[in-house]
């Protein structure tokens, strides 16, 4: 069953996944890359610490072996070969494919133990040469712990533990200080503290002042300091603690002196001094305790502050003041008198502040105190320390939030419909005008629409920012593809990424992916040469492949380059006259550029045998039909020897359509602005004829001209001799064609549905908008008309 938490589990995994692998990669080619090692094992070690949220034993266990490997690598115990990545990738790949089942299924198949362990078993046998490696320093080695490690321990606990180790016992002192976000990366740090083995005691201290708990309080950051007192060796401390020994310090406990030993309780109400057990957050609760009962004796409010105060001593293991509390709130009560109570507080709170240099004490597992003033030179210093935030300083809020994209999309249907209902201000002026005869009111109501309208492209500019996505969501699959195609071909093959913080749509950027795998699939297969090819032409033997992102005008261009061999055109016509794509004569008069675009035929292939990568025919084909569903276009130069360029081109966003709308045959139709040209008007005159087709000339350019009502139907309006022909000229496939329509209206920007239902498959249209007078509009696809 799928939950809120498996949810964002499968989200977070996902990216953890990237993570991982991107590393690897980087490790791969630097294998030296300590900032690449430590991410990655970051990455698998967070995977597995969320993974235990969840029932998944054989994921968390192929997370685990797979976390043990990255180890001995972190540690210089075991040498990163592209064998050991190949393995860690196939995990990965494996840890995925768990991550799938988990989104669709909620649950694991019943086959995941076994295909986990096989995994993991392959990982665990690269460990078994690296385990004998690891050099075992000796306890002795390490420095003496300092005294204000063992300052918060009970005094008998501690004099009896330092005597065993006075007596030759071989103690450890083990100081944690977990990570401030440890909870989001699924990190427990009292189960962590607690699988230290041999344990004998433990004491948690906050590692910087609580400050206000009211204002400061985050419960979801860490602020403890654990110190543990063990038997086990230095070898087993540290097996334990292998996920957090960047959080761990070790210590040898021996014969340390002048440890300070706590201040004896007082016999009677505690001196002033005492307050400096309390901290400022303390001392606010004390405050806070006086006003309460400054109002009058109130039986349920004296509880309660009892309690209160008797926790409060308790956290500080204050036993003694805490009788001595507990006898003055009993004769509060008897005597029904604030006496003993309000003598007792104002004892406890009075008394100097804390020194503002005085550092944070040792140990309050639940408020501060004060630091004895000596340490030794194994104490850390300040600047080894996170900087702690001013007391009543706010800490920075995040400023990312993660929205479901069900919302976004909803709202960019409600901005579709104020786009709609926006539209209809112009037709109302015009009805004012033409049908009431007020002027003085449609005027008023076209500059309400001014406004209206500017604000309205900026809200859905911004939700369109909402929706925008770099590039890098889909370029960063590339460089495991590559090498892992070019591993296989036995070619080697440099991927260089380039604009990959370029933005443009969800849906075309989400839409990229299957283009650009082909492209990059065949510029490895059929572009780029192996190392003894490309040497013998005189080139180095690693090819580059570069994919670059760049945004031009209100289009993102992705293009893809090689430095391979290139297209031979005359081989294309070879194989396209031997497929029956084209007649010999017609493979004669094709340019070269012409020849190597029929690449895009659907089933060319050059490639002699089908093979997983290439052969079947629908590469290129895929590329070309996606593209221009997309509303793009593609074109691919080459020259022979020197390589290939493949350049998409692509709208920003499909989410919002300009459109200018033509009268055709007494009805309206929308054109997609993309293909308008210019508009002009024709005297009859100009009006050539060649054959049966009527065309004019532009700008030394002859135009074919079609007549839309008699392709569409309907009742061609007169012509006025005065002002000609209403000719829209568009660009179509590369081509100019003019249009010749009745005449021209506004231009909008629409919100394009689909067609459904039973004009789901009628071609010729892009889909429909509605007008502002409730009018439904269809919207012309030009590429399908002609």
């Amino acid at each position: 069953m799928k939950t809120v938490l498996l949810e964002r589990f499968v989200q977070e995994a996902r990216e953890l996944l990237q993570t991982a692998a991107s590393g690897l990669l980087t490790l791969e080619r630097e294998p030296g890359d300590a900032t690449a090692i430590n991410e990655v094992f970051r990455a698998v070690h967070t995977l597995k610490g969320s993974s235990g949220l969840f029932d998944t034993p054989p994921l968390t266990r192929l997370v685990h072996a797979g976390e043990d490997v990255l180890q001995q690598v972190r540690t210089g115990a075991m040498t990163l070969d592209s064998n050991v990545v190949d393995l860690l990738l196939d995990g990965l790949d494996q840890v995925g494919a768990f991550i799938d089942q988990l989104d669709r299924d909620g649950t694991l198949a019943g086959d995941a133990d076994r295909i986990a362990a096989q995994h993991a078993g392959a990982l665990r046998a690269r460990l078994g040469g690296a385990e004998t490696a690891v050099v075992v320093i000796d306890d002795t080695t390490l420095p003496v712990a300092p005294p204000e490690w063992l300052a918060g321990f009970p005094a008998a606990e501690r004099d009896a533990l330092l005597a065993r180790a006075r007596a030759g016992e071989a103690l450890l002192a083990v100081r944690y200080t977990p990570d401030e976000g440890c909870f989001y990366t699924g990190t427990d740090p009292l189960a962590a503290i607690r699988d230290v083995p041999d344990l004998l005691a433990v004491t948690v201290a906050a590692r910087e002042p609580w400050g206000d708990p009211v204002a400061d309080f985050d419960p979801y950051r860490c602020n403890l300091v654990f110190t543990a007192l063990t038997a086990a060796s230095r070898d087993a401390v540290e097996q334990a603690m292998t996920y957090e020994l960047d959080a761990v310090e070790l210590r040898t406990l021996v014969a340390v002196d002048a440890i300070a030993a706590p201040t004896p309780a007082p016999d009677v109400a505690p001196e002033p001094e005492s307050s400096a057990l309390l901290g400022e957050a303390g001392r606010h609760i004390v405050r806070t305790q006086l006003r309460v009962i400054a109002g009058g004796y109130d039986a349920i409010r004296l509880r309660s502050t009892g309690t209160l105060i008797g926790n409060l001593l308790r956290s500080l293991r204050q036993d003694a003041l805490r009788e001595r509390w507990e006898i003055a709130l009993a004769e509060a009560i008897a005597a029904e008198d604030l006496a003993p109570v309000a003598a007792f507080l104002a004892a406890l709170e009075e008394g100097p502040a804390p020194a503002a240099e005085a550092p944070p004490a040792p140990v309050v597992p639940l408020l501060p105190a004060e630091l004895p003033a000596s340490a030794t030179a194994d104490t850390p210093s300040a600047a080894t320390l996170p900087a702690a935030a001013p007391p009543g300083e706010p800490r920075p809020a995040s400023k990312t939030l993660k929205v479901d994209q069900g919302k976004i999309d909803l709202l960019m249907n409600l901005i579709g419909e104020l786009v709609v209902q926006k539209n209809a201000l112009p037709f109302l002026a015009r009805r004012a005008e033409e049908i009431h005869g007020s002027r003085e009111m449609g005027r008023e109501i076209k500059e309400q629409f001014a406004t209206l309208d500017r604000l309205t492209q900026e809200m859905q500019g911004a939700i369109m920012q909402i929706r925008m996505l770099p590039v890098a969501e889909v370029f960063d699959r590339f460089p495991r593809l590559v090498r892992d195609i070019a591993r296989r071909l036995d070619k080697q093959v440099d991927l260089v990424l380039e604009g990959t913080d370029t933005a443009a749509d969800k849906t075309i950027v989400e839409a990229l992916g299957d283009p650009l795998l082909h492209i990059v699939r065949n510029s490895l297969d059929h572009g780029i040469e192996e190392p003894a090819t490309r040497v013998a032409a005189g080139k180095p033997p690693v090819a580059t492949l570069r994919l670059r992102a760049w945004q031009d005008n209100d289009c993102v261009v992705i293009e893809i380059a090689d430095d391979g061999r290139g297209i031979d055109p005359a081989r294309i016509r070879g194989v396209a006259i031997d497929k029956g794509m084209v007649t010999r004569e017609q493979a004669d008069a094709l340019s070269d550029q012409e020849a190597i675009n029929l690449i895009y035929r659907p089933g060319f292939s050059t490639a002699a045998e089908v093979s997983d990568l290439s052969g079947r025919g629908v590469g290129m084909d895929v590329v070309l039909s996606t593209v221009q569903r997309l509303g793009g276009r593609v074109s691919v130069t080459s020259q022979l020897g020197q390589g290939t360029v493949t350049r998409l081109s692509l709208p920003l966003s499909m989410a919002v359509t300009r459109i200018m709308v033509v009268d055709i045959g007494g009805s309206l139709y929308g054109i997609p602005i993309d293909h308008v040209v210019q508009t002009t008007r024709l005297d009859p005159g100009v009006i050539k004829r060649i054959k049966h087709r009527e065309v004019f000339v532009l700008r030394d350019e002859v135009v074919p001209l079609i007549r839309m009502t008699a392709l569409l139907g309907g009742r061609p309006s007169a012509v006025d001799a005065g002002r000609g022909e209403a000719v829209l000229v568009c660009r179509v496939e590369g081509r100019t064609v003019g249009l010749v329509i009745d005449d021209f209206r506004e231009g909008m920007d629409v919100i394009l549905k689909p067609m459904t239902g039973l004009l789901a498959e009628v071609s010729g249209y892009c889909g429909t908008t509605l007008l502002g007078d409730g009018r439904v509009l269809l919207v012309l696809d030009l590429k399908e008309l002609f």
